[in-house]
């Protein structure tokens, strides 16, 4: 399947607005698409209104700090394919245009071509990862690295399973498994980063696995992202990924 080049219409913003390196300032962006951000507890979280003069991007004023840029990069994808010429007759963006939005304000605030070579330098860590792409969220960098490498990501919300997924075509448990459940445990109890292994059934075989845990915790926000990551790879280690794939949820 062919996706729009979503990572090559990013880097040709940022390059326009002489942007260089993280965290990525969306004042330049903005000013490049006439775009002006005003605040509306109106709305769950964003919305765009256009006028002759530019366009407005609402954003409610509660979300989160992270949240809230990743959504006005979300509207400024909106913006961008609202033009026609911009869909290059592309078949698939219609019914994935929420997503493609998603993955362009990700890809905007977080360039392809910067991110392949700090996360493997970051060692693939949520945290480290976070003190360079400071205005991205945990749970956005966790999707990212999953398409670097084969992971499957586990999001707790308040003690609650509120996401599960994996690197696209690796295929996973439904379930959280033992050293998961083990590690969601420990960074709930201890409130620090933690890690557990074990073996599980996958994919037919039994795999030992590694599972990094992350907590998330801010005032009325408790979330624990964990990342698990097969040990020996090697039957992992074909999987077609393209950066250009829109994620699966079109929040993110």
């Amino acid at each position: 399947m062919s996706f729009p080049k979503v990572r090559d219409i990013t880097s040709a913003i940022l390059k326009t607005c002489h942007i260089t390196c993280p965290p990525v300032d969306l004042e330049p962006v903005l000013e490049l698409f006439q775009a002006a951000v005003v605040n509306s507890g109106n709305i769950a979280e964003s919305a765009l209104l256009g006028k002759k003069s530019g366009w407005i991007i609402k954003v409610n004023p509660k979300l989160r700090q992270e949240r809230r840029i990743f959504r006005i990069a979300h509207e400024i994808g909106h913006i961008y394919w609202s033009d026609p010429a911009h869909h290059l007759g592309d078949p698939q963006l219609g019914g994935n245009l929420e997503r493609y939005c998603s993955k362009f304000a990700s890809l905007l605030l977080c360039p392809y071509e910067w991110f392949i070579k700090d996360a493997p330098e970051a060692s693939y860590d949520l945290f480290t990862l976070k003190k360079i792409y400071s205005n991205l969220s945990h749970e956005v960098l966790a999707m990212r690295v999953c398409y670097l490498k084969p992971l499957v990501v586990t999001i707790f919300d308040n003690g609650k399973l509120y996401r599960r997924f994996s690197t696209p075509g690796l295929g996973y448990p439904s379930a959280p498994q033992k050293p998961e459940l083990e590690a969601n445990e420990s960074v709930d109890l201890y409130g620090t980063y933690r890690e557990s292994s074990g073996v599980i059934k996958w994919k037919g075989m039994e795999r030992r696995v590694k599972v990094k845990g992350y907590p998330v915790f801010s005032e009325g926000y408790r979330r624990i992202i964990l990342l698990m990551s097969v040990i020996e790879t090697e039957a992992l280690d074909n999987l077609a990924i393209d950066e250009d794939m829109p994620y699966p949820f079109p929040e993110y």
